[in-house]
Parts: C-alpha cells; structure tokens; sequence
C-alpha cells in the first residue's frame, strides 16, 4: 500500500509541475509580447531622433551658406 500512495503523490506532484510549467508558458508569451510593444516603441522614438536630428543638421548648413 505504502508504494500504491507514493505513486499517488508522485503523480499529483507531476500534475502540479506540469500546471507550474503551463502558466509560466503563458507568463513568458505575455512577457514576449511586452518586449516585441517596447522595441517598437523604441524603433520609432529612435527614427523620430534620426529625422530631428538630419532636419537641425539640414537647417543649419542652410543657415552657414547665407
């Protein structure tokens, strides 16, 4: 009987690990998700800084020519 009930708690513990790897899966995804948001977020600030900073160059040479 004492082998029959550790087997028992084995596989409950099996069950719950497998529940623990199932909703860290979901956690993971959900955290991919928020990274993929960020970078292109960050992607478009940086494409905004690029075009700032090619329109201040642009004005200034203009300004030197006059």
């Amino acid at each position: 009987m004492g082998v029959f009930a550790d087997s028992i708690s084995v596989l409950k513990d099996v069950l719950r690990m497998r529940d623990d790897l199932d909703r860290l899966s979901k956690n993971v995804d959900k955290l991919a998700d928020v990274a993929n948001d960020l970078d292109k977020r960050l992607v478009r600030i940086e494409t905004m800084v690029e075009i700032a900073s090619r329109r201040s160059s642009a004005s200034a040479m203009k300004l030197s020519k006059k």
